[in-house]
């Protein structure tokens, strides 16, 4: 994605609602036990449809069931600048099988474009997600696609990757 020349930040209010959700969500992480919440961590790689950058990802995995909260981070690889995305995503097995799992999610995050030349931009966004991961095997492989909705632009991340 391309940002303007002219300066645009997030909307105060958007930013403090992503901000607020972090912190409820870490502090109801910080109080359920580690027994209670498996932790795993994940890494992905991917393609932007918008401007067709590739992207590399890593997260961390908090499952408890069929659910999984993961904050994560995407890195863009841009032409002239950097850009990426700061998120918090929740995910729900809605067809759980003993070899595979079809997933669905949402989520919430933050993009930033900072250019060579111009302002940056940072955004809040929202995370459409849906995917399926295989079990089988230690590191399980996964595909998915998230929806960014972010302002006018909407692109999807399509990604593979592996959760360990």
């Amino acid at each position: 994605m391309t940002a303007p020349l002219e300066s645009r930040s997030a909307n105060p209010r958007a930013s403090r609602i992503v901000g607020v959700w972090f912190a409820v969500v870490s502090g109801l992480l910080a109080i359920v036990p580690a027994s209670a919440a498996p932790v795993g961590f994940q890494a992905s790689g991917g393609w932007n449809s918008h401007n067709e950058d590739f992207c590399l990802g890593a997260g961390a995995r908090f499952s408890l069931g069929p659910v999984s909260l993961i904050p994560n981070a995407e890195w863009y690889f841009v032409d002239a600048g950097s850009t990426y995305a700061l998120s918090l995503d929740g995910t729900m097995n809605v067809l759980p099988l003993g070899v595979a799992a079809a997933y669905l999610g949402a989520g919430t995050g933050m993009f930033t474009v900072e250019p060579d030349v111009g302002d940056s931009n940072t955004e809040a966004v929202i995370n459409l997600i849906a995917g399926v991961g295989l079990n089988l095997v230690p590191l399980k492989p996964f595909g998915q696609v998230k929806w960014i909705l972010i302002d006018g632009d909407d692109p999807f991340v399509f990604s593979v990757g592996v959760r360990f």
